[in-house]
């Protein structure tokens, strides 16, 4: 059975997440993944440029993306002032 949170896959999604924006190559992904504010926390963290939920989780799913923004902003903001 797919588990999309097994470490396996989630390293291989990094992978293909680094190697994109290496290249300059626009990242998204759509599925059950993408309607999960876990996941779509984790995805946005590192680096996921877009994402495609089922729409009763999409108020959701844009709550937790800017949330999860906010945060990389802050945290930026917050390491260049130390």
């Amino acid at each position: 059975m797919y588990q999309p949170k097994h470490p396996a896959v989630l390293a291989l999604i990094d992978s293909a997440i680094r190697c994109c924006r290496e290249h300059g190559v626009e990242v998204s992904i759509c599925g059950q993944a993408g309607s999960e504010p876990p996941m779509v926390k984790w995805l946005v963290e590192h680096g996921i440029t877009s994402v495609s939920a089922n729409i009763d989780a999409i108020a959701k799913i844009r709550e937790t993306v800017a949330r999860t923004e906010q945060q990389i902003l802050l945290e930026s903001a917050r390491s260049r002032n130390a």
